[in-house]
């Protein structure tokens, strides 16, 4: 199978999103969420989103030169008003903010506003861990998931991840999609082929389906006797992502998502030094991350993200040839060197 570096798919997705009309801080951004997502293998928010990224912008579904603007609500809290531009330079911008309110006042928290699809949402998270605070976000988004037992979508995947620092080993990261498995992850099966696993998506009728072909929604995570639990966590999303922010539900919204710029995105920053040093509570973390190599096969939150990623820096990015040619075929049409 093809690799590529990250320098390579770097200088390939600022590129391509600059041609699209992306000026260069959106363009950075969105490239810098991309590849966090394809480095630690989280392959459905990767750079297989590039070529749609492009044709959003082309077409005007997504500002490629927003105005962004961040308000003080209290002192604890800001609003980031996105400008209807690319989701991902807005939260960066959000999580920016939070870790400067956390930083002053022990936790911050931005409400995003007129924003778009902003990718994998452990971009910001780990953001903030590096920046030595515990990080959260959740975000709603148009409607692809079905209530527990429907067959009509209401929340969207609504994703929830929470970061936290660790001095002495890899953050701590949670990046779940509250459905069974992000919509984008459909979209990858149907370019590469594959089968979905059994109980995770439905037809228009409800029933489970497994050809990617013919799903039309997806079933929330729990499976099919306890994704009542997926459901609910999708509400956490809706609640702070859609409600809080006075944007519209998921089941208002586009099922073209950036064809809706009035997504809502939730951030919030913590400093853990409120409690403890960050010494301290990053040798407590560690504590209960290595608690797992007493059974083998077990990870925390992350583990398998940032076995990935080690393979990865050291192996290359895959690219299956269905995502190579779309990749290439993105280039032709934006007019830039393919490279890859």
């Amino acid at each position: 199978m093809r690799t590529a570096t990250i320098e390579q798919l770097a200088g390939y997705s600022t590129s391509l999103l600059a041609a699209a009309g992306a000026d260069a801080p959106s363009a950075e951004a969105a490239t810098w969420a991309v590849l966090h997502a394809s480095a630690h293998g989280v392959d459905s928010h990767g750079i297989r989103l590039l070529p749609w990224y492009a044709e959003c912008l082309r077409t005007g579904l997504a500002n490629g030169r927003p105005d962004i603007k961040i308000s003080q609500l209290r002192r604890a809290a800001a609003r980031v008003d996105a400008g209807g531009g690319m989701g991902h330079i807005a939260m960066y911008r959000a999580m920016d903010e939070a870790c400067a309110l956390a930083r002053d006042c022990g936790i911050g928290v931005s409400l995003v506003v007129n924003s778009t699809h902003f990718g994998a949402a452990g971009a910001y998270t780990i953001a903030a861990a590096d920046a030595g605070f515990i990080g959260f976000v959740t975000s709603n988004s148009c409607a692809y998931v079905v209530p527990h037992g429907g067959s009509r979508p209401i929340h969207g995947t609504s994703p929830i991840s929470l970061a936290a620092p660790n001095p002495g080993g890899h953050p701590f990261l949670l990046d779940m999609a509250t459905s069974s498995i992000p919509w984008n992850k459909v979209l990858r099966y149907r370019t590469e082929g594959l089968t979905l696993p059994d109980g995770v998506a439905v037809d228009a009728e409800g029933n489970f389906v497994t050809d990617p072909n013919l799903a039309t929604a997806l079933a929330p995570a729990g499976g099919v006797d306890f994704g009542f639990k997926g459901a609910a966590l999708a509400g956490v999303a809706e609640v702070l992502g859609g409600i809080l922010t006075g944007m519209r539900l998921s089941s208002e919204q586009s099922r073209e998502v950036l064809g809706d710029t009035q997504v809502g995105h939730f951030a919030m920053a913590v400093d853990p030094t409120l409690l403890m040093t960050l010494e301290a509570f990053g040798f407590r973390l560690q504590t209960y991350i290595d608690s797992f190599k007493s059974q083998p096969g077990t990870y925390a939150a992350g583990g398998p993200e940032w076995e990935r990623k080690c393979k990865r820096d050291a192996d290359g990015i895959p690219l299956p040839d269905g995502l190579y040619a779309d990749l290439e075929a993105a280039a032709a049409t934006a007019g830039i060197d393919f490279g890859l």
